[in-house]
């Protein structure tokens, strides 16, 4: 019988396992966030690249900062113009993102 349901699997799928959820802290997560929202002309899809992390995880915790902020889902994306005053430098923001790597391999 349990070659009878794996047949019915689709071939790909029954050979993938489940992917794990993973805990962040808390601090991760705002630190994540934070490292978006501040660097100019960035994508979800890079920062969480650089983290090693999903970028539909690091969205989901972006939207859930501006909800908790009270800051509206048509908010302009970070990627959006900075006053040159507000501009992280990217060496900064490299430096962030090697930190935020450190903590994910220390989970």
């Amino acid at each position: 019988m349990d070659t009878l349901i794996l047949d019915l699997l689709d071939p790909e799928e029954a050979r993938t396992p489940p992917m794990a959820m993973k805990d962040y802290s808390d601090e991760f997560r705002a630190d994540a966030v934070a490292l978006y929202e501040s660097t100019p002309g960035t994508t979800c899809k890079s920062i969480a690249a650089d983290l090693g992390i999903n970028r539909a995880t690091l969205r989901e915790w972006v939207l859930r900062d501006r909800e908790r902020r009270g800051i509206g889902l048509a908010a302009p994306p970070a990627g959006g113009k900075a006053p040159a005053s507000q501009a992280a430098p990217a060496a900064d923001a490299d430096e962030r993102i090697r930190q935020l790597e450190a903590r994910v391999t220390e989970l």
